[in-house]
Protein backbone atom coordinates (compact mmCIF):
# COMPACT_ATOMS: atom_id res chain seq x y z
CA UNK A 1 0.00 0.00 0.00
CA UNK A 2 1.34 3.62 -1.35
CA UNK A 3 0.92 5.81 2.41
CA UNK A 4 0.35 9.29 0.74
CA UNK A 5 -2.59 10.05 2.92
CA UNK A 6 -3.06 10.23 7.21
CA UNK A 7 -5.77 7.75 7.11
CA UNK A 8 -8.30 5.10 5.49
CA UNK A 9 -11.56 4.65 7.10
CA UNK A 10 -13.38 1.17 6.27
CA UNK A 11 -17.15 1.12 6.99
CA UNK A 12 -18.68 -2.11 6.16
CA UNK A 13 -22.45 -1.88 5.93
CA UNK A 14 -25.84 -4.37 6.01
CA UNK A 15 -29.40 -2.93 6.47
CA UNK A 16 -29.17 0.13 8.81
CA UNK A 17 -29.23 2.85 6.24
CA UNK A 18 -30.38 5.33 8.66
CA UNK A 19 -27.75 4.69 11.13
CA UNK A 20 -24.92 4.87 8.54
CA UNK A 21 -25.69 8.50 6.96
CA UNK A 22 -25.55 9.26 10.98
CA UNK A 23 -22.20 8.10 11.01
CA UNK A 24 -20.90 8.98 8.12
CA UNK A 25 -21.91 12.48 9.46
CA UNK A 26 -20.53 12.05 12.31
CA UNK A 27 -16.85 11.75 10.67
CA UNK A 28 -17.12 14.65 8.86
CA UNK A 29 -18.29 16.98 11.16
CA UNK A 30 -16.39 15.16 14.69
CA UNK A 31 -12.85 15.40 12.47
CA UNK A 32 -10.50 18.34 12.43
CA UNK A 33 -8.24 16.24 10.08
CA UNK A 34 -8.12 18.05 6.51
CA UNK A 35 -10.35 15.82 4.38
CA UNK A 36 -7.69 15.75 1.78
CA UNK A 37 -5.92 14.05 4.72
CA UNK A 38 -8.20 10.81 4.65
CA UNK A 39 -10.60 8.83 2.37
CA UNK A 40 -13.78 6.85 3.50
CA UNK A 41 -14.57 3.56 2.04
CA UNK A 42 -17.85 2.40 2.31
CA UNK A 43 -18.59 -1.52 1.28
CA UNK A 44 -22.35 -2.67 1.22
CA UNK A 45 -23.05 -6.22 1.53
CA UNK A 46 -26.51 -6.05 -0.56
CA UNK A 47 -28.90 -3.95 1.67
CA UNK A 48 -32.38 -3.45 0.69
CA UNK A 49 -33.24 -0.64 2.47
CA UNK A 50 -31.40 1.75 -0.02
CA UNK A 51 -28.42 2.35 1.93
CA UNK A 52 -25.92 2.69 -1.58
CA UNK A 53 -28.24 4.65 -2.91
CA UNK A 54 -27.82 7.17 0.17
CA UNK A 55 -24.28 7.01 -0.07
CA UNK A 56 -23.98 8.03 -3.52
CA UNK A 57 -26.60 10.62 -3.24
CA UNK A 58 -25.57 11.94 -0.11
CA UNK A 59 -21.82 11.38 0.31
CA UNK A 60 -19.94 11.77 -3.10
CA UNK A 61 -17.02 11.52 -1.85
CA UNK A 62 -17.04 7.96 -0.35
CA UNK A 63 -15.66 5.35 -2.37
CA UNK A 64 -18.38 2.75 -2.41
CA UNK A 65 -18.51 -0.53 -3.05
CA UNK A 66 -21.96 -2.00 -3.37
CA UNK A 67 -21.87 -5.74 -3.20
CA UNK A 68 -24.35 -7.91 -4.79
CA UNK A 69 -24.47 -10.47 -2.09
CA UNK A 70 -23.76 -10.53 1.44
CA UNK A 71 -19.92 -12.07 1.90
CA UNK A 72 -19.24 -10.92 5.74
CA UNK A 73 -18.06 -8.27 7.93
CA UNK A 74 -14.25 -9.73 7.43
CA UNK A 75 -14.67 -10.67 3.83
CA UNK A 76 -15.70 -6.87 3.07
CA UNK A 77 -13.42 -4.98 4.48
CA UNK A 78 -10.35 -6.93 2.79
CA UNK A 79 -11.77 -6.36 -0.03
CA UNK A 80 -10.85 -2.88 -0.09
CA UNK A 81 -7.80 -3.48 1.77
CA UNK A 82 -5.25 -3.03 -1.37
CA UNK A 83 -7.25 0.33 -2.06
CA UNK A 84 -6.35 1.68 1.30
CA UNK A 85 -3.87 4.65 0.85
CA UNK A 86 -3.47 6.21 4.61
CA UNK A 87 -0.45 5.29 7.19
CA UNK A 88 -3.48 4.18 9.46
CA UNK A 89 -6.49 2.42 9.07
CA UNK A 90 -10.11 2.38 10.89
CA UNK A 91 -12.24 -0.11 10.84
CA UNK A 92 -15.60 1.63 12.07
CA UNK A 93 -19.22 -0.06 12.19
CA UNK A 94 -22.19 1.50 10.47
CA UNK A 95 -24.13 1.66 13.92
CA UNK A 96 -21.21 4.35 15.66
CA UNK A 97 -20.71 7.62 15.85
CA UNK A 98 -18.20 9.90 16.61
CA UNK A 99 -18.03 12.34 19.15
CA UNK A 100 -15.21 14.66 20.61
CA UNK A 101 -12.96 14.87 17.31
CA UNK A 102 -12.39 11.43 18.53
CA UNK A 103 -10.28 10.42 15.41
CA UNK A 104 -8.24 13.03 15.91
CA UNK A 105 -7.59 12.36 19.41
CA UNK A 106 -6.82 8.48 18.06
CA UNK A 107 -4.25 9.36 15.45
CA UNK A 108 -2.20 12.16 17.80
CA UNK A 109 -1.83 9.24 20.16
CA UNK A 110 -1.10 6.49 18.27
CA UNK A 111 1.39 8.69 16.64
CA UNK A 112 3.05 8.49 20.59
CA UNK A 113 2.87 4.54 20.70
CA UNK A 114 5.37 3.41 17.93
CA UNK A 115 5.37 -0.23 19.43
CA UNK A 116 1.21 -0.42 19.12
CA UNK A 117 -0.05 -2.01 15.95
CA UNK A 118 -3.90 -1.91 17.06
CA UNK A 119 -5.77 0.69 19.60
CA UNK A 120 -9.36 0.25 20.28
CA UNK A 121 -11.39 3.08 21.72
CA UNK A 122 -13.73 3.13 24.52
CA UNK A 123 -17.18 2.30 23.28
CA UNK A 124 -20.59 3.38 24.72
CA UNK A 125 -24.09 2.43 24.61
CA UNK A 126 -26.74 5.61 23.78
CA UNK A 127 -27.03 6.92 27.55
CA UNK A 128 -23.12 6.85 26.98
CA UNK A 129 -22.59 3.91 29.29
CA UNK A 130 -19.65 1.31 28.73
CA UNK A 131 -19.90 -1.48 26.52
CA UNK A 132 -17.92 -3.65 28.51
CA UNK A 133 -17.12 -6.32 25.01
CA UNK A 134 -14.87 -2.84 23.75
CA UNK A 135 -12.26 -5.49 24.52
CA UNK A 136 -10.43 -8.22 26.82
CA UNK A 137 -8.33 -11.06 27.22
CA UNK A 138 -8.11 -14.16 24.61
CA UNK A 139 -10.95 -17.04 26.08
CA UNK A 140 -10.26 -20.01 28.05
CA UNK A 141 -12.15 -21.87 29.66
CA UNK A 142 -12.17 -19.56 33.10
CA UNK A 143 -13.12 -16.94 31.59
CA UNK A 144 -15.34 -17.96 29.13
CA UNK A 145 -17.36 -19.52 32.42
CA UNK A 146 -16.60 -15.98 33.84
CA UNK A 147 -18.70 -14.55 31.23
CA UNK A 148 -21.63 -16.64 31.15
CA UNK A 149 -21.73 -17.42 34.73
CA UNK A 150 -21.49 -13.74 35.60
CA UNK A 151 -19.02 -14.51 38.04
CA UNK A 152 -15.93 -13.01 35.85
CA UNK A 153 -14.40 -10.87 38.55
CA UNK A 154 -14.76 -13.53 41.29
CA UNK A 155 -13.15 -15.86 39.09
CA UNK A 156 -10.14 -13.71 38.23
CA UNK A 157 -9.38 -12.71 41.38
CA UNK A 158 -9.12 -16.53 42.58
CA UNK A 159 -7.96 -18.08 39.10
CA UNK A 160 -5.82 -15.29 38.07
CA UNK A 161 -6.85 -15.14 34.86
CA UNK A 162 -8.16 -12.12 32.38
CA UNK A 163 -11.76 -11.43 31.87
CA UNK A 164 -12.61 -12.02 28.59
CA UNK A 165 -14.25 -8.56 28.35
CA UNK A 166 -13.61 -5.81 30.07
CA UNK A 167 -14.85 -5.09 33.80
CA UNK A 168 -14.90 -1.63 34.23
CA UNK A 169 -14.61 1.66 32.95
CA UNK A 170 -11.10 3.23 32.98
CA UNK A 171 -8.88 6.40 32.37
CA UNK A 172 -5.82 5.14 31.74
CA UNK A 173 -4.37 2.87 28.85
CA UNK A 174 -5.12 -0.69 28.78
CA UNK A 175 -2.48 -3.47 27.47
CA UNK A 176 -5.00 -5.68 26.14
CA UNK A 177 -5.35 -9.49 24.16
CA UNK A 178 -7.89 -7.89 21.62
CA UNK A 179 -10.38 -4.83 20.53
CA UNK A 180 -13.59 -4.95 18.91
CA UNK A 181 -14.37 -4.65 15.67
CA UNK A 182 -17.01 -1.91 15.78
CA UNK A 183 -14.14 0.67 16.01
CA UNK A 184 -9.91 -0.30 15.69
CA UNK A 185 -7.38 1.68 14.29
CA UNK A 186 -4.52 -0.02 12.71
CA UNK A 187 -0.95 0.77 11.98
CA UNK A 188 -1.17 -0.07 8.06
CA UNK A 189 2.62 -0.95 7.98
CA UNK A 190 1.96 -3.74 10.63
CA UNK A 191 -0.63 -5.85 8.49
CA UNK A 192 1.81 -6.63 5.62
CA UNK A 193 -0.94 -6.73 3.35
CA UNK A 194 -3.49 -8.90 5.07
CA UNK A 195 -6.30 -8.08 7.02
CA UNK A 196 -8.80 -10.32 8.03
CA UNK A 197 -9.02 -14.45 7.90
CA UNK A 198 -11.62 -15.32 5.53
CA UNK A 199 -12.74 -17.96 7.90
CA UNK A 200 -14.40 -15.99 10.14
CA UNK A 201 -17.92 -14.66 8.41
CA UNK A 202 -18.17 -12.82 11.09
CA UNK A 203 -17.49 -12.37 15.21
CA UNK A 204 -14.03 -13.66 16.09
CA UNK A 205 -11.85 -12.19 12.95
CA UNK A 206 -11.02 -9.35 15.46
CA UNK A 207 -9.66 -11.46 17.87
CA UNK A 208 -8.03 -13.76 15.33
CA UNK A 209 -6.46 -10.43 13.88
CA UNK A 210 -5.40 -8.92 17.01
CA UNK A 211 -3.76 -12.56 18.02
CA UNK A 212 -1.88 -12.67 14.40
CA UNK A 213 -0.34 -9.11 15.12
CA UNK A 214 0.53 -9.83 18.72
CA UNK A 215 2.47 -12.86 17.38
CA UNK A 216 3.94 -10.50 15.16
CA UNK A 217 5.58 -8.47 18.01
CA UNK A 218 3.38 -5.71 18.35
CA UNK A 219 0.64 -4.33 21.48
CA UNK A 220 -2.84 -4.41 21.03
CA UNK A 221 -3.79 -1.34 23.54
CA UNK A 222 -7.58 -0.35 24.42
CA UNK A 223 -7.60 3.64 25.09
CA UNK A 224 -10.30 5.88 26.91
CA UNK A 225 -8.55 8.85 24.98
CA UNK A 226 -11.06 8.58 22.91
CA UNK A 227 -14.93 7.85 22.88
CA UNK A 228 -17.34 6.24 20.44
CA UNK A 229 -21.55 5.59 20.51
CA UNK A 230 -22.44 2.50 19.27
CA UNK A 231 -25.39 1.00 18.65
CA UNK A 232 -24.59 -2.28 19.66
CA UNK A 233 -26.12 -5.22 17.21
CA UNK A 234 -28.29 -2.80 14.88
CA UNK A 235 -27.91 -4.78 11.65
CA UNK A 236 -27.86 -8.05 13.92
CA UNK A 237 -31.98 -7.63 14.34
CA UNK A 238 -32.28 -8.22 10.93
CA UNK A 239 -29.84 -11.29 10.79
CA UNK A 240 -31.01 -15.34 10.44
CA UNK A 241 -29.86 -18.38 9.77
CA UNK A 242 -26.52 -18.61 8.74
CA UNK A 243 -25.41 -15.45 9.65
CA UNK A 244 -27.00 -15.13 13.24
CA UNK A 245 -25.20 -18.57 13.70
CA UNK A 246 -22.15 -17.06 13.32
CA UNK A 247 -22.30 -14.93 16.57
CA UNK A 248 -21.18 -17.68 18.49
CA UNK A 249 -19.47 -19.72 15.87
CA UNK A 250 -16.98 -17.16 16.15
CA UNK A 251 -16.39 -16.89 20.03
CA UNK A 252 -16.08 -20.57 19.24
CA UNK A 253 -13.49 -21.07 16.41
CA UNK A 254 -11.14 -18.88 17.70
CA UNK A 255 -11.26 -20.57 21.10
CA UNK A 256 -10.32 -23.88 18.61
CA UNK A 257 -7.59 -22.12 16.78
CA UNK A 258 -6.01 -21.10 19.57
CA UNK A 259 -6.11 -23.95 21.90
CA UNK A 260 -7.47 -27.03 19.10
CA UNK A 261 -10.38 -29.24 19.95
CA UNK A 262 -9.07 -29.94 23.80
CA UNK A 263 -11.96 -29.25 26.20
CA UNK A 264 -14.15 -27.23 23.29
CA UNK A 265 -17.01 -30.04 24.48
CA UNK A 266 -16.48 -28.01 27.92
CA UNK A 267 -16.83 -24.27 25.85
CA UNK A 268 -20.38 -25.64 24.39
CA UNK A 269 -21.25 -27.44 27.64
CA UNK A 270 -20.45 -23.79 29.65
CA UNK A 271 -22.37 -21.64 26.47
CA UNK A 272 -25.68 -24.16 26.53
CA UNK A 273 -25.41 -24.08 30.47
CA UNK A 274 -25.20 -20.09 30.75
CA UNK A 275 -27.85 -19.21 27.95
CA UNK A 276 -30.04 -21.94 30.11
CA UNK A 277 -29.23 -19.84 33.32
CA UNK A 278 -30.38 -16.77 31.73
CA UNK A 279 -33.38 -18.16 29.98
CA UNK A 280 -34.27 -19.25 33.68
CA UNK A 281 -33.35 -15.87 35.24
CA UNK A 282 -35.58 -13.52 32.37
CA UNK A 283 -38.44 -15.92 32.70
CA UNK A 284 -38.76 -15.49 36.47
CA UNK A 285 -38.06 -11.47 36.24
CA UNK A 286 -41.02 -11.82 33.50
CA UNK A 287 -43.37 -13.56 35.23
CA UNK A 288 -42.37 -11.17 38.45
CA UNK A 289 -42.76 -7.81 36.72
CA UNK A 290 -44.69 -8.96 33.58
CA UNK A 291 -41.97 -6.72 31.45
CA UNK A 292 -41.46 -7.65 27.73
CA UNK A 293 -37.99 -6.85 27.87
CA UNK A 294 -37.55 -9.96 29.93
CA UNK A 295 -39.83 -12.28 28.24
CA UNK A 296 -37.70 -11.07 24.68
CA UNK A 297 -34.60 -11.64 26.41
CA UNK A 298 -35.73 -15.12 27.65
CA UNK A 299 -36.89 -15.81 24.33
CA UNK A 300 -33.74 -14.67 22.86
CA UNK A 301 -31.72 -16.55 25.26
CA UNK A 302 -32.99 -19.53 24.22
CA UNK A 303 -32.62 -19.07 20.66
CA UNK A 304 -28.86 -19.09 21.63
CA UNK A 305 -29.54 -22.67 22.86
CA UNK A 306 -30.43 -23.57 19.92
CA UNK A 307 -27.91 -22.28 17.88
CA UNK A 308 -25.08 -23.73 19.99
CA UNK A 309 -26.60 -27.27 19.71
CA UNK A 310 -26.71 -26.66 16.10
CA UNK A 311 -23.00 -25.36 15.49
CA UNK A 312 -22.23 -29.16 17.87
CA UNK A 313 -24.45 -31.12 15.57
CA UNK A 314 -22.46 -29.29 12.05
CA UNK A 315 -19.18 -29.35 13.70
CA UNK A 316 -18.46 -32.10 16.22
Amino acid sequence: MNANKRLSVIIVNWNVRDLLESCLSSIYLETELPEDEYEIFVVDNDSSDGSADMVRELFPKVHLVANTENIGFGKANNQVLDQCKGEYILLFNPDAMLIDNGIDKLLEHADKCQDTAIWGARLLNVDRTLQRWTGGAFPNIANIAGHYFFVSRLLSYFCATKSLYLEADVDVDVDVDWVSGACMLLRAKSLNGKLFDDRFFMYGEDMELCHRIKMAGWKVLYTPIASVVHVQGASMKHQTGEILLSSLKGLRSFYMLLHGNRWVKVVDSITILGFGGRWFLYKLLSFLTRKKEFSDKAASSLGYIRITKDIIQREG
